[in-house]
């Protein structure tokens, strides 16, 4: 499968391809990238964990560069593999870089190869996610070429908090404020079962019996007296 596409950097080529090189930046940039470490001029390792079509996948992968022209052209090949999904991948990738005024055009190919479950997919279905990633790439790389600090994923368990602001009736942006909530403060001790409140209809009922016996055992003095 072959995807590619054009995007446009507001940043001059030095500057944006020395960026594409940065493990840190490129790290902070590509969604789903946990782990990427550059290990020589032309090595780099890493761990990407992302979503197609409902199914996880959790790869490590190793990237070589094959061929650096700079500030214009990079060609690099990246292996990876998801053990439990049974699924591997390996991307052929180009990269140009060109002037555009004070700006940059920055043209992507890739020609990628998926097996396993993952292959399984369908073209569509990973194509349409490779265009979603694209989206959120091109916004967070313009951000950290400018020096502005790319927004941080969504931290896990996002989602049960929005389910919990739903169900207080506070909208989806107020999830983190109720999952803060509800989880007690360092200073305050979690409630201890002994301190949980007695379930409805059951609070009463020992005091309730308590009361009726003392009433009969009263009526039965008074008729001994």
């Amino acid at each position: 499968m072959k995807i590619g596409s054009t995007l446009t950097i507001p940043a001059e080529p030095n500057r944006v391809f020395e960026r594409f090189l940065d493990p840190d930046t490129m790290r902070a940039c590509i969604p789903g990238c946990a782990e990427l470490e550059r290990l020589d001029d032309k090595h780099y390792r890493g761990l990407l964990v992302n979503e197609v079509a409902h199914v996880r996948f959790s790869a490590s992968f190793a990237a070589e560069i094959t061929e650096i022209q700079p500030p214009g052209l990079v060609r690099a090949v990246l292996t990876g593999e998801d053990r439990k999904l049974a699924s591997s991948l390996k991307v052929n990738a180009t990269l140009q870089v060109a002037p555009d005024g004070d700006k940059s055009q920055v043209t992507y190919e890739m020609d990628i190869a998926l097996w396993g479950k993952l292959g399984r997919l369908g073209e569509p279905i990973v194509r349409r996610r490779s265009v979603e990633v694209e989206r959120q790439f091109a916004a967070a790389f313009a951000d950290a070429v400018l020096g502005k600090v790319p927004a941080a994923a969504p931290a896990a368990g996002a989602g049960a908090a929005k389910h919990v602001a739903a169900a207080n009736g506070a909208a989806p942006d107020d999830a983190s404020a109720v999952a803060v909530a509800e989880r007690p403060g360092p200073d305050q001790a979690a409630p201890s079962p002994a301190s949980k409140a007695p379930a409805p209809g059951r609070a009463g009922k020992p005091r309730f019996w308590r009361n009726i016996l003392a009433d009969i055992l009263e009526h039965l003095a008074g008729k001994l007296r």
